[in-house]
């Protein structure tokens, strides 16, 4: 179950709020049905109306939805949204301590003395902590019963 402040948004609500977060242009409720496989376009109106009601979706001028900019829910908080996809932000930070290590390989010749082996344990670990993590996250993200 996910929670954002006093809201909650499950199962396939939340499908539907995800497709609307990733989507890069508005969507009509047949498209929404269609993508997310619903049984019926009433079942996607549904859904929908619900995230109309707690203003994490708006309609627009010509009648379909997008997600509303200044609403989040606080599930989305630790994400960064490129290209249509939700990324982990600590995918960045593991990349980021990757290009640290990959210059420290390549800008000092390894001795393999104790500076060494704590530089490349310390990033090391690092890295595999932040990617697992961030494979954690974006797991709960798309199942957010577990």
């Amino acid at each position: 179950m996910v929670q954002g402040d006093s809201r909650r948004v499950t199962g396939k609500t939340w499908s539907v709020y995800l497709y609307l977060v990733t989507s890069e242009k508005p969507q009509g409720v047949r498209d929404i049905w269609r993508e997310l496989k619903l049984s019926t376009p009433s079942l996607a109106q549904y859904h929908i109306n619900k995230l109309l009601d707690m203003k994490l979706i708006e309609t627009t001028l010509d009648g379909k939805y997008r997600a509303n900019e200044t609403e989040h829910m606080g599930a989305l908080r630790g994400f960064v949204k490129m290209r249509g996809r939700l990324i982990p932000r600590l995918v960045f930070y593991s990349a980021l301590l990757g290009g640290i290590l990959f210059a420290y390989i390549l800008m000092w010749p390894l001795r393999w003395d104790f500076r060494d082996l704590i530089v490349l344990s310390i990033t090391g670990f690092s890295i595999v902590a932040f990617s697992f993590e961030a494979y954690n996250q974006y797991k709960g993200l798309l199942d957010p019963q577990h």
